[in-house]
């Protein structure tokens, strides 16, 4: 599988290297479209040989992570290079969204940093005058129990944040800010199959995928805790998880994905991808009711 994975980025590289992806830039919508286009390719190329890397030492979470990040990429890639310049918006206002909530909760908590900081020092110093005064009391009254002090308030010594993304978010000044949630992506991505004739399915299943992954994956439920736990009569803690790998099914997925968006892109301007035709060929779905994504495993 690595030796595959290796052919199919080799190919891919040499075809991003030679003049047809040599693009003026214009700043058209169709060259923006192009270069968006290939550069999505490319992310799937980059984390598909890190969870090659992964797999290949044992990294079984790292792999699960890849995984999910690279479908994530896929779709988005398939819905750029099928959905033409209008899903380079889409896609845009998506980044917008995300740049602009990170923007406000950096703002949010550098405001409210400033305030809390305010607050503790005027009640610091409030805690201090008293204290002051407890003080003198205990000292002109040697004889009467001593009057404890205040306990002084802790101010925050967080620094501020700093983000400011406002250059960023100017790049999209004509942009209005719109999420696109993945279950809204395959969806769309069901529509363009049927219109633009790469698939008659839907693409729900995908997302599936990608949710599972997060169950297994990218967030500590207890389904992955308990991975951790050897059965038996007396239980333990195992140094990782007992339940089986998914490396395998995760790379031979990516390898496949990839090398159908390669196909897409690369194929559709011209160049030749004799590789990526032969891996789409060989782990297509299988319409006999076999695995669509891990065929043969």
């Amino acid at each position: 599988m690595s030796d595959g994975i290796a052919v199919l980025v080799g190919e891919i590289s040499e075809a991003f290297a030679g003049d047809r992806w040599a693009i003026l830039n214009s700043a058209t919508d169709q060259v923006k479209w192009r270069l968006y286009d290939g550069a999505a390719l490319r992310h799937c190329c980059q984390l598909l040989q890190e969870m090659d890397l992964a797999a290949r030492s044992g990294q079984e979470f790292s792999v699960r992570l890849l995984q999910r990040a690279h479908i994530e990429a896929w779709l988005t890639g398939l819905y750029i290079h099928y959905g033409g310049f209008a899903a380079v918006t889409r896609v845009g206002q998506d980044t917008l969204h995300h740049l602009e909530a990170s923007g406000n909760e950096a703002a949010a908590i550098d405001q409210w940093l400033a305030g809390e900081r305010r607050t503790a020092r005027t009640r610091a110093r409030k805690v201090q005058q008293a204290n002051d005064g407890i003080r003198k009391w205990n000292e002109t009254n040697p004889d009467l129990p001593a009057k404890p002090l205040h306990t002084a308030p802790h101010i925050p010594q967080l620094r501020p944040t700093g983000l400011d993304l406002s250059d960023r978010i100017a790049d999209f000044s004509d942009t209005q800010a719109r999420q696109l949630p993945v279950s809204e992506l395959v969806d769309l991505l069901t529509g363009l199959a049927k219109e633009k004739g790469f698939g008659n399915e839907t693409f729900r299943p995908i997302y599936l995928i990608y949710r599972v992954l997060s169950g297994i994956g990218t967030h500590p439920t207890l389904n992955i805790l308990e991975s951790y736990l050897t059965p038996g009569g007396f239980i333990r803690v195992s140094p990782a998880p007992v339940n089986g790998s998914i490396a395998d099914s995760a790379r031979i997925t990516a390898l496949y994905a990839t090398a159908f968006l390669a196909c897409a892109v690369l194929g559709d301007h011209g160049c030749p991808v004799p590789a990526a035709a032969e891996l789409c060929a060989r782990f297509a779905p299988d319409p006999s009711g076999g695995s669509a994504w891990a065929p043969g495993t």
